[in-house]
């Protein structure tokens, strides 16, 4: 059974022995970089160097597809949406009635959708790559509290949980004669109904075994804390952070903006 696609999946490379708390910082900083970089080939830089690391890391190339499956539909949106908003540019590409696509329109668009794609696959670095107690452990060893860090893990967690949940429902549905595919848009979202109210209550269902589960374990007491899984940063660690924090200086320093 494999993994689902937003989830860690077992791996022994240099990537996965990391210590949470390096992947956290380079998901950081990457994403600080994807927020103040202006420039389309600085973006393209760093989503192909986030590939390469993923890829060297020992990330199953299935799972990175897989990853940009997810995120198409998003991306397809806005490279359609964003020239139609962006008439800025003295390059005028076509007129469509009051609409006005320039090539600095569809320059922003790709702007948009490369630093999507870049800080989804920068934040995914750590989720894929390690189990969620240790991130868990790592968030809780970096200062955040304890309660943060398990409501962080259960929803990376969950989220797929849901997913799976909706396919599981949609098919059965299907398989009891509940057709929409020849259907329009309006019936499709009308059609949506029974099936949004099913995963409704299976999540009530999910969150109330869940909370039970949680109390049996004495999660929320005020007493100390003991941990299974301790994490400890080791020389190869600290080096990784030199390199993270070196190459995000040199990255502020090497005209990421024009």
């Amino acid at each position: 059974m494999t993994a689902a696609i937003g989830q860690f999946a077992p791996g022994d490379s240099w990537l996965y022995r990391l210590d949470p708390r390096v992947k956290l910082l380079h998901a950081f900083l990457g994403i600080v970089l994807c927020l103040i970089a202006s420039r389309v080939e600085a973006l393209a830089i760093l989503l192909v160097v986030t590939h390469i690391i993923l890829f060297v890391g020992g990330v199953s190339p299935l799972r990175i597809v897989a990853a940009w499956g997810r995120l198409a539909v998003l991306l397809i949106i806005i490279l359609i949406i964003q020239p139609l908003f962006s008439s800025g540019g003295s390059v005028v590409l076509a007129r469509i009635g009051p609409i006005t696509i320039t090539a600095d329109g569809i320059l922003a668009g790709l702007r948009i959708a490369l630093r999507v794609a870049s800080a989804a696959f920068i934040a995914l670095t750590p989720i894929l790559t390690t189990p969620i107690p240790a991130l868990v452990r790592g968030l809780e060893k970096i200062g955040l509290p304890y309660t943060w860090g398990m409501t962080v893990g259960l929803a990376l967690r969950y989220l797929e949980t849901l997913t799976e949940l909706y396919q599981t429902i949609n098919e059965a549905q299907q398989a009891r004669g509940w057709d929409t595919a020849s259907r329009n848009i309006v019936q499709r979202v009308r059609a949506a109904i029974p099936t949004l109210i099913a995963i409704i209550i299976a999540s009530l269902r999910l969150s109330d075994s869940l909370a039970l589960g949680m109390a049996a374990r004495g999660f929320g007491l005020s007493r100390p804390r003991t941990h299974r899984m301790g994490i400890a940063m080791r020389a190869a660690d600290w080096i990784a952070i030199g390199v993270v924090t070196i190459a995000f200086v040199a990255a502020l320093f090497s005209r990421v903006n024009p």
